[in-house]
C-alpha cells in the first residue's frame, strides 16, 4: 500500500462536555469513518478510535467537575502521519493513588498510540496522540 502524503479532509469537532457521554457513540463514529478513510488496516483505525474515546471520556469525567465547559477534537494526517488532539479548558485533577477499576485511560492511550503527549496547564488539558502510516 502507498503511503499517503495527505489524508481525507481534517476532522474538527467541537462538543460541549455535559453531552459528551451521550455523544461518544457517535464521534467514535465518526472517527472511525475518517480514520478508515485512510486505508489503513482495521487493527490501527480501532487503535485510533479507541484512543480518542478514552481522551473524550476523560474529559466527560474529569475536567469538569461542575458541569460546564467544551471538548476539541482534532485529527489530521499529513506527511506519513495520523495526528489526533484532544483539549479541554477544564482543571486538571491529579489521579487518586488507587483509582480501582477505573483510572486507566491514560495507560491505555500509552498503549493504543505510538506516540502520546499529555499537557496540562492552568488553561485545560491537551492529549496529542500519533501514528504512523505503513511505509511512510
Amino acid at each position: 500500500m502507498p503511503a499517503l502524503v495527505h489524508g481525507p479532509r481534517p476532522l474538527r469537532l467541537r462538543l460541549a462536555a455535559a453531552s459528551l457521554p451521550s455523544r461518544l457513540r457517535e464521534v467514535r463514529t465518526q472517527v472511525a469513518r475518517w480514520a478508515g478513510r485512510l486505508g489503513l488496516p482495521a487493527d490501527a483505525v480501532d487503535d485510533i478510535v479507541l484512543a480518542t474515546h478514552e481522551a473524550l471520556a476523560n474529559v466527560a469525567d474529569h475536567a469538569y467537575p461542575d458541569g460546564g465547559g467544551d471538548a476539541e477534537l482534532d485529527a489530521e494526517c499529513d506527511h506519513g502521519e495520523v495526528r489526533v488532539v484532544v483539549r479541554d479548558h477544564g482543571r486538571w485533577r491529579t489521579p487518586p493513588q488507587d483509582p480501582g477499576w477505573r483510572g486507566r485511560g491514560l495507560v491505555l492511550i500509552a498503549g493504543l498510540a505510538e506516540h502520546v503527549d499529555v499537557r496540562r496547564a492552568a488553561a485545560g488539558t491537551s492529549v496529542a496522540m500519533r501514528w504512523r502510516l505503513p511505509d511512510a
